[in-house]
């Protein structure tokens, strides 16, 4: 069965799909499964602006997660602490506000 059929089968067709089966990619080119290369101009959506399969982000994403994958904002983090810091100081922002959806980040 193609990722397409199974994708039908069992996702909700909430909206419409660009007919591309997406497998791999590495920086910003994406390779779906008939082996076309496409260049990612859609950044995830506006999400993850890495590229895919960055080797530095890997590296990064794969040490975080040997330690401590994931919390809530709802407890302190070094981590985000850290980041805070970083915007802070290279935008000249006094705070930072993490959210996890765009629903709180326009709010």
């Amino acid at each position: 069965m193609s990722i397409t059929e199974n994708d039908k089968k069992y996702v909700a067709n909430t909206y419409a799909r660009f007919p591309v089966e997406l497998v791999s990619g590495k920086g910003a080119i994406l390779k779906d499964s008939s082996g076309k290369e496409y260049i990612d101009l859609g950044s995830g959506i506006a999400v993850n602006i890495f590229g895919v399969a960055d080797d530095e982000w890997q590296k990064a994403v794969t040490a975080q997660l040997s330690v401590l994958p994931h919390t809530s904002n709802l407890y302190y983090s070094k981590p985000c602490s850290d980041l805070a810091e970083l915007l802070c100081e290279r935008t000249g922002m006094k705070k930072v506000f993490f959210s996890n959806s765009g629903a709180e980040a326009n709010e």
